[in-house]
């Protein structure tokens, strides 16, 4: 678990004198989603079991914007253990992208003054830079994070951007709670199908809830 991203949620269930494939179970989880044309992004990642030298499990990952969920599905002795954490990723490299902003707003500036002198060339690079930020809203609204990792992580610009282009509202907060909700349920659908193909117990009422940020307190 990278120690950067905020953890919302977690769930998990084990299952005794049981075992299946973990790629199947994700391979399923993809299949649902994707029947359900949930708006949203599938990779598979690698975490260390403990430091850097330890041993790696694969999980699959399910992104919407900027929040990310991890599904794990992995053998514990005899046992065998489902779990998800749902964490809000920090934008990416962004002491960076930081940085190099401080460095660029700047020097254009610098350089649309030197070209049209004092008054025009803040005019100019005003246009300009509400011409860059239309261009990007653009793309972004089409899917692209990485832009927008650029935006939030400049000090001030991205305090300004959150705060008139990424507010907090009702739909973004339920945009998120639908996606919780979609992926867990569909987790959920999948780990009881395999439960019960192999006469395991099913999930007891308690066993489906998931836990709030706290859980790593």
């Amino acid at each position: 678990m990278a120690q950067s991203a905020e953890v919302i949620s977690h769930w998990h269930h084990s299952a005794e004198t049981f075992n299946t494939s973990a790629l199947e179970f994700y391979d399923a989880i993809k299949a649902e989603l994707e029947a359900a044309k949930a708006p949203v992004r599938f990779s598979q990642i690698e975490w260390n079991e403990g430091g850097v030298l330890s041993a790696k499990r694969s999980y699959l990952r399910v992104e919407f914007n900027r929040f990310t969920f991890d599904i794990c599905g992995a053998p514990f002795g005899t046992s065998y253990f489902f779990s998800w954490w749902l964490a809000k990723r920090p934008p990416d490299l962004a002491m960076l992208y930081g940085c190099t902003g401080l460095l660029a707003l700047p020097l254009g500036l610098g350089i649309f003054i030197a070209l049209f002198g004092a008054l025009n060339g803040l005019l100019f690079f005003i246009v300009a830079a509400g011409a860059a930020a239309f261009g990007l809203r653009h793309l972004m609204q089409r899917g692209s994070t990485d832009i927008e990792d650029v935006i939030l992580a400049i000090p001030l610009v991205g305090t300004l951007y959150e705060r008139f282009f990424k507010p907090v509202t009702y739909f973004s907060v339920d945009s998120r709670i639908m996606f919780e909700e979609a992926v867990h349920g569909t987790v959920l659908k999948i780990v009881e199908g395999l439960l019960a193909a192999k006469g395991a117990r099913a999930l007891s009422p308690d066993e489906t809830k998931a836990k709030g940020r706290d859980v790593l307190r």
